[in-house]
């Protein structure tokens, strides 16, 4: 008979999923955002700033700092101005 496999347990996969939307949350909210502020300013409709509650953490945390930098490029880049 076989001897009985190891469980893995639910730790690693989870800590992984954790670390990718990171990865992938945390690049994303420059142009994001920046799309989202140029749209308001191309439209006139204020409702592209609710994309701001999705990065609400990064804003908050963020600001003045190099992600703050980070999100001002962007948005410089795009062109616009962000809300105020």
């Amino acid at each position: 008979m076989s001897e009985p496999q190891e469980k893995r347990g639910c730790l690693p996969l989870a800590l992984s999923a954790v670390v990718i939307c990171l990865a992938l949350y945390v690049p994303s909210c420059g142009p994001v955002l920046a799309t989202a502020f140029w749209l308001r300013e191309a439209t006139g409709w204020d409702g592209f700033y609710a994309v701001m509650w999705l990065y609400y953490p990064l804003l908050v945390w963020g600001h003045g700092g190099l992600l703050g930098q980070y999100i001002e490029w962007w948005v410089k880049l795009f062109g616009t101005v962000g809300p105020g």
